[in-house]
């Protein structure tokens, strides 16, 4: 018995020197999926774009990054003079009915009940092709927004789609106006 006790204080003082943890099982959180839940958006320094990483819940979704993007840069990036060039004009305020207080509407089929605008950029992918719908609004688009848009977008695909070829993207403003182009040239993500 003696000889057995030799034995096991020896091989237990290896594997407590292994940082084995001594706990058992440790929940630590979700699985781990391999991918950031970060996505790069592109805002203007001095003219430049300058992608910036935004934490999101859906990682390589480019409607998504494009709807971080047009929140436009937080007040801690503009203390760093990171701009947009992306021109959000408030959509017309449509009056809601007056009502009393104590009438109920019920509106007919053919009226529906009024809304407040709503939606977000909207992505369809094929590919390394990508087809993004922006709200109205937004727009019309200068060179260096559409750039911002693409990059974003691209960045965004990127994310859960690595590829060696050009992504390449088409916007649709909020006017119905379509510009496009590649995420070449877009400047990487810097390492931090």
């Amino acid at each position: 018995m003696k000889a057995l006790a030799l034995v096991t204080l020896p091989a237990l003082l290896a594997l407590a020197s292994c940082d084995i943890p001594t706990t058992g099982v440790v929940e630590a959180g979700g699985p781990a999926s391999g991918i950031a839940p970060v996505t790069p958006v592109y805002f203007v320094h001095d003219g430049a774009l300058v992608a910036v990483p935004r934490t999101t819940a859906m990682p390589g979704n480019a409607g998504d990054a494009v709807r971080l993007l047009l929140r436009g840069p937080t007040p801690g990036e503009q203390g760093k003079r990171l701009t947009t060039a992306i021109r959000v004009r408030p959509a017309p305020a449509t009056p809601a009915p007056s009502v009393a207080p104590t009438e109920r509407v019920t509106p007919s089929p053919s009226e529906p009940l009024w809304q407040p605008p709503t939606g977000g950029p909207t992505a369809e992918v094929r590919g390394d092709r990508l087809t993004l719908r922006l709200p109205p609004g937004t727009g019309p688009l200068s060179g260096l927004a559409a750039r911002q848009v693409i990059c974003t977008a691209a960045g965004a695909h990127r994310v859960t789609t690595p590829s060696t070829a050009p992504v390449t993207v088409a916007v649709i403003d909020g006017s119905g106006r379509e510009v496009g182009g590649t995420d070449e040239g877009c400047p990487a993500l810097a390492a931090g």
